[in-house]
């Protein structure tokens, strides 16, 4: 992706926020010049990665493919006396903005729907092989009531309301289309997406980025290389 795009979509994320009056932690805001000012108290914050994740997924077509998205809390699975077990993401997606075909091996979520846009989460069963079974059944669970399946069924998911992902569901979510911008979250188990991600195709989360211009917002896979970012 271009730093140009991803500076353009944390500008949108933080428009479609402040218009549904969400507010993020204070760094949310801040330049990379504020971030190098950074001292130790925020080491927490750059080794667990909370802060803003975009990305394409690798299909250079951020407009139809693609998320913007703020880690408020996650804990660390190699320093489990931070005592933080669990993690929660706040995410936008502009209409008809989608996620690729994915499952975790570990983490469980629960994908929310909060502001905004129409929520459409749609679901498939993995195989042993870890392709997707696109023929099986299954169940899942809506705010804790269980609903039954087939493969391929899309939810759709109202305000206040949230679905269960577990692992090895296949799974992928969008913003309707024609419903406006979508603010939704995340509350889950830690969240390892360096290597708890298993996407179908040619997809992947992590991607290169063409600095075409300075950054005006650091992501969390900026921070190791945080006095390099202009």
């Amino acid at each position: 992706m271009k730093r140009s795009q991803i500076n353009l979509a944390v500008d949108n994320a933080q428009r479609a926020l402040r218009e549904h009056g969400v507010r993020l932690p204070p760094y949310a805001y801040w330049s990379p010049a504020d971030w190098r000012k950074a001292g130790a108290d925020y080491a927490r914050v750059t080794r667990n990665g909370l802060g803003w994740a975009v990305t394409d997924f690798g299909q250079g077509n951020f407009r139809e493919i693609g998320i913007t998205m703020f880690d408020v809390r996650n804990g660390n699975v190699d320093a489990p006396e931070e005592g933080t077990p669990y993690g929660e993401k706040i995410f936008v997606l502009q209409p008809g903005q989608r996620l690729p075909y994915h499952f975790h091996w570990r983490k469980t979520e629960d994908i929310i729907s909060y502001h905004g846009g129409t929520l459409m989460i749609q679901l498939y069963n993995a195989r042993d092989d870890e392709t997707m079974d696109e023929t099986s059944p299954g169940h899942v669970y809506c705010d804790g009531v269980r609903h039954a399946f087939t493969a391929g069924q899309v939810f759709e998911i109202p305000h206040g309301a949230s679905l269960t992902i577990t692992p090895k569901l296949y799974h992928r979510f969008w913003a309707k289309e024609g419903a406006g911008v979508l603010v939704g979250g995340e509350i889950s188990t830690i969240s390892v997406p360096k290597t708890d991600n298993r996407f179908g195709g040619n997809a992947r989360r992590f991607v290169p980025i063409e600095e075409d211009e300075p950054a005006r917002w650091l992501l969390n896979i900026d921070y190791p290389q945080l006095h390099e970012i202009a």
